[in-house]
């Protein structure tokens, strides 16, 4: 049985119209989007390109780029010469953050400090050498950081005094300062505990190697034979040096009053000797203790060495090393006798 379709193409017509339009309407919609899309992408690029801001681009907006490139690679090479050159202003040292090291250097300010802009109105500045931070203070600038320099100004290396953080003592005087300012405290600590005499001996430790030969004889019951061994074997022999007297007095001796401890505030055989002192009920008549120069010097070897290759680097090398001087005090000693 065979089925006929009545298409309406009347009504095919109008859809295909309708559908047609629709399509021509989104075109127009597409493309107005597409207009605006553009529009706006031509004013923001106007917008970037205008530096003086009236509306177009000209010759004037093209200094103006000119002018704001060269700033950003003025203000990229001020930062490149504040990084390499550390200078350091007088705002600085009240800077939370800003702390000085233990080495210092006094010199006039050198050439490429001097006429770089950056550095204008600098007091100082810093710098690494072999992993050490040293701080230059320039010497016409000296007074701007609140610092004593021992003996004087005119030096060229300070390092800090172990308990005064404002005094710098020049390297080449360093362990004579100490020397002479502990054997001034022991003095005072004698007066202080009521002492009626007291000396401050000064003793060198001297370790001496000693080598011997020695031979034995083995006999062994194997073809009757005598073997023979021969050696050699060392030993050290710690000595202590007669040394010389720095100082001792006589008082009339009253009753103790605790002293003020700088250097020895940390040392255990002065404190010990103050306590048994201020006791009333058995109070210590006399001692005789020995005091290692090195625990209050406030400088290790480690650090000596640290120095002196930094001076190495920067070819300031004098006729003796810091090290061998920072040797020298670890075999120091003071014989502290004190008698009330």
């Amino acid at each position: 049985m065979e089925i006929k379709k009545k298409f309406d193409f009347k009504k095919i017509g109008e859809g295909i119209t309708e559908k047609a339009r629709s399509g021509i309407e989104t075109a127009k919609g597409g493309a107005a989007k597409a207009k605006e899309a553009v529009t706006s992408s031509a004013e923001s690029f106007i917008q970037t390109i205008d530096k003086t801001g009236d509306g177009k681009f000209d010759l004037e907006d093209v200094a103006e780029i000119k002018r704001q490139f060269q700033e950003k690679q003025r203000q990229a090479k001020l930062k490149r010469d504040l990084d390499a050159l550390n200078p350091i202003f007088s705002d600085n040292l009240s800077d939370g953050e800003f702390f000085l090291p233990k080495l210092l250097q006094l010199a006039e300010i050198d050439k490429k400090h001097a006429s770089n802009p950056i550095c204008e109105g600098s007091i100082g500045h810093e710098m690494l050498v072999k992993d050490l931070r040293i701080v230059t203070v320039y010497r016409n600038q000296a007074s701007h950081w609140d610092l004593r320099f021992y003996p004087d100004e005119n030096q060229d290396f300070y390092y800090v005094d172990p308990v005064n953080p404002k005094l710098y003592i020049a390297i080449d005087y360093f362990f004579d300062y100490l020397r002479q300012a502990r054997i001034g405290e022991l003095q005072r600590i004698a007066q202080d505990l009521g002492a009626s005499f007291f000396k401050v001996t000064i003793k060198e430790r001297k370790k001496t190697l000693y080598k011997k030969s020695q031979t034995e004889k083995i006999t062994g019951k194997y073809k009757n034979t005598t073997l023979g061994a021969q050696g050699e074997h060392s030993t050290s022999n710690n000595e202590m040096s007669e040394g010389e007297i720095a100082v001792q007095a006589s008082f009339e001796g009253h009753a103790p009053k605790q002293p003020q401890l700088n250097y020895y505030k940390n040392e255990p055989q002065i404190n010990d000797l103050i306590q048994m002192r201020l006791h009333r009920e058995n109070a210590i008549r006399d001692q005789h203790l020995f005091l290692q120069c090195a625990h209050s010097s406030g400088i290790t070897e480690k650090t000596a060495a640290s120095i002196d290759a930094a001076f190495s680097a920067m070819k300031c090398t004098g006729n003796t090393t810091f090290t061998s001087e920072a040797q020298n005090e670890t075999r120091q000693i003071f014989q502290y006798d004190i008698v009330f």
